[in-house]
């Protein structure tokens, strides 16, 4: 296969990996969304742009496995007082612009904007860049970081009960 072929395949797993990501997420089926990050993957909204690091600055979510694993157990638990109601959703993403030279180690980044409605006793709607982090596994692509910027993160913002 030539370089030309191969980095198409390479550009057609990326997108089918963010397109998956995202139909999971439209069904809340946080489950299948976990497992396309690595072990020590992570999502990631900053309130700043600005902000390089999650672990030095306060954040409007930052989950790791563990917490990702919490968060889809409260949305899927009928105990859970704030989940009374279904939490519905649909995305909508710009055309993925992918790097494949831009992280050192061979990470390979790609960016898009979203439009994220959620609807959650009342309907809201979010708007920002998303940049992921991939890595090779022999599992395939997985996601070792998703970082959402919002448009708006330094607004006032009603709580977020689902991942953008």
């Amino acid at each position: 296969m030539s370089d030309d072929n191969l980095q198409g395949a390479l550009h057609n797993d990326i997108k089918d990996l963010i397109r998956l990501e995202t139909r999971c997420l439209n069904a809340a089926d946080l489950e299948t969304w976990s497992s396309l990050f690595t072990e020590d993957g992570y999502y990631w909204m900053p309130l700043e742009r600005t902000q390089t690091d999650p672990e030095q600055h306060d954040s409007l979510i930052y989950d790791n496995r563990a917490l990702m694993t919490m968060r889809r157990y409260n949305l899927h638990n009928p105990l859970s007082p704030s989940m009374q109601r279904e939490v519905r959703s649909v995305r909508i993403l710009s055309e993925p612009d992918i790097d494949l030279s831009a992280a050192p180690g061979g990470d390979i980044i790609v960016r898009a904007d979203v439009i994220a409605v959620i609807h959650h006793r009342k309907q809201d709607t979010f708007a920002g860049a998303v940049t992921w982090r991939l890595v090779r596994t022999d599992a395939g692509l997985k996601i070792k970081s998703k970082r959402v910027d919002l448009l708006n993160a330094d607004a006032p913002l009603d709580s977020i009960m689902m991942y953008i």
